[in-house]
């Protein structure tokens, strides 16, 4: 039970990751790219409404996996959930703190914002400020409201995944800037041409599956700072104009998040390996099932979901 409880919590953050933009820094990382390289600008509800089904395709498939592969012997959770629900209580005597309260609130602004920033603030300001800028405003309004002061921020944040992935992305920019994500991405489309596959869907399941075999070997971050400006160009050399750099920009970031199988992966893998209750060989009782599994839901997403909504289901919003 412990062993299959942990693990879901790894697995379940690299799945829900990709529903929007503030899920993982690789949404974030694809968007960017795609403005930089292409002048395309992806909306926080826009990466919502085309991912947020991938979500729900391959929650209950992941479920049935975890539970196969890791079968509990205790099923009845309501003595565990007792006691949860018992230290809960101890937090503020039951009822809400003015802090529980402002940071609740802050965020929800910060959604709001994120959600309309490509348009009724947009409308209303005549500033496109971006998701980064905003998400700063709302750390200044944490340390403003005294939820948290400076030396939280310097001390229990993680600088150094900060600075990881800044140079991850100064990496994939060099890529760009020196023409080599071009290179790359002619060599690859010249070696998978006998196949048939450089068009439209293949093409798309090209990226994906170079993306998450990289993401096994480094976190997925990185990897899709790597991978995604030759995914980009993949797609900028094939179909000229945007039409499809959205959707590969949106499959890079998602399948970069199918590191299941290694402890290195992600974050989270690390993170729950070091509560004690894992060996490396339990990621891979699952992450192979899922690997492939996610990637034919991510096939079938695209092929149908976001085929039906086309390029102009963007634009709508």
């Amino acid at each position: 039970l412990a062993k299959m409880l942990m693990i879901t919590i790894a697995m379940a953050c690299n799945l829900g990751g990709s529903l929007a933009p503030s899920g993982a820094a690789r949404n974030l990382i694809m968007m960017g790219y795609a403005e930089d390289m292409f002048g395309l600008s992806i909306g926080f509800a826009q990466w919502c409404i085309y991912c947020v089904p991938f979500l729900l395709w391959l929650m209950p498939i992941t479920w049935f996996v975890l539970n196969r592969r890791f079968k509990p012997t205790i099923t009845d959770l309501g003595s565990a959930l007792a006691v949860v629900k018992e230290e809960t209580g101890k937090i503020g005597g039951g009822k809400w703190t003015r802090d529980q309260k402002l940071a609740i609130t802050i965020f929800a602004i910060m959604l709001f914002t994120w959600i309309t920033e490509n348009n009724l603030l947009l409308q209303l300001t005549g500033v496109r400020f971006g998701i980064g800028v905003l998400a700063v405003m709302g750390a200044l309004a944490y340390i403003l409201s005294g939820v948290v002061n400076w030396r939280d921020y310097q001390t229990k944040v993680d600088w150094g995944v900060v600075w990881l992935y800044a140079g991850a992305i100064i990496f994939g920019r060099v890529l760009v800037d020196t023409g080599g994500a071009y290179w790359i991405a002619r060599s690859l489309l010249l070696l998978v041409e006998p196949l048939g596959i450089t068009q439209g869907i293949g093409l798309l399941l090209t990226g994906n599956v170079i993306t998450g075999l990289l993401t096994q070997l480094m976190a997925d971050g990185p990897a899709c700072a790597a991978v995604g400006p030759v995914t980009l160009a993949m797609a900028g050399i094939v179909h000229p104009g945007t039409t499809m750099i959205p959707f590969m920009a949106m499959a890079t970031s998602v399948a970069s998040s199918f590191a299941y199988c290694l402890v290195i992966g992600t974050p989270p893998n690390a993170i729950v390996y070091a509560s004690g209750y894992l060996v490396a060989k339990d990621y891979l009782r699952v992450g192979i099932i899922l690997w492939v599994t996610n990637m034919v839901g991510l096939a079938l997403l695209a092929s149908i979901y976001w085929r039906w909504l086309g390029w102009a289901g963007l634009q709508a919003f």
